[in-house]
């Protein structure tokens, strides 16, 4: 299958897939799916078959493959909570360390008292909407060397409430 025939292949079967997908998954999520079904079709290209009949058939097969993996990304629970949407019946989140030190005085009394380098990782690691690994690629370091410098971090602002004498805040929920 050369590129044209792919193209072709794309305009022609991506929004039946994407309906296919969407009556299953979130509209992202099937977004996600198509994408990656025309992925492997390009990658498989060579597996193709011949006839436009079996060719969607071929299509389709991959598809679904991808749409039942997604669904199982979507339902696999998740220990480090970056997929809290996912579970609307969850308790609602404790408020994090991080919004104890960005919402008050004595905050903002604590995140002066932090290095540049920690100071640099909390604006980092508290951003909204930021995964762990494109936090970890920010500072150009592995993702486990990430995940550890922000435990520190946390263990930090806690000893820096202690010493203002504030109630120990909550670590549940951020990265």
């Amino acid at each position: 299958m050369g590129e044209d025939d792919f193209t072709a292949l794309y305009r022609e079967l991506s929004g039946r897939l994407f309906s296919f997908a969407a009556r299953r998954l979130p509209p992202q999520a099937a977004d996600d799916a198509v994408s990656q079904t025309f992925e492997t079709v390009w990658h498989k290209r060579d597996e193709c078959p011949d006839d436009p009949t079996a060719r969607i058939g071929w299509v389709f097969t991959i598809g679904r493959y991808k749409v039942l993996q997604e669904t199982e990304r979507v339902r696999r629970k998740h220990h480090d909570n970056r997929f809290v949407e996912d579970y609307p019946s969850r308790p609602p989140v404790v408020p994090d360390v991080s919004e104890s030190v960005v919402e008050t005085a004595e905050g903002r009394w604590i995140y002066q008292q932090l290095s540049a380098l920690e100071q640099e990782l909390f604006d980092v690691a508290f951003m909204k909407d930021v995964t762990r690994e494109e936090a970890s690629a920010m500072l150009a370091v592995s993702t486990g060397t990430f995940t550890t410098r922000v435990s520190r971090l946390r263990s930090r602002i806690k000893a820096l409430h202690r010493d203002a004498g504030a109630p120990e805040p909550s670590t549940r929920g951020g990265i």
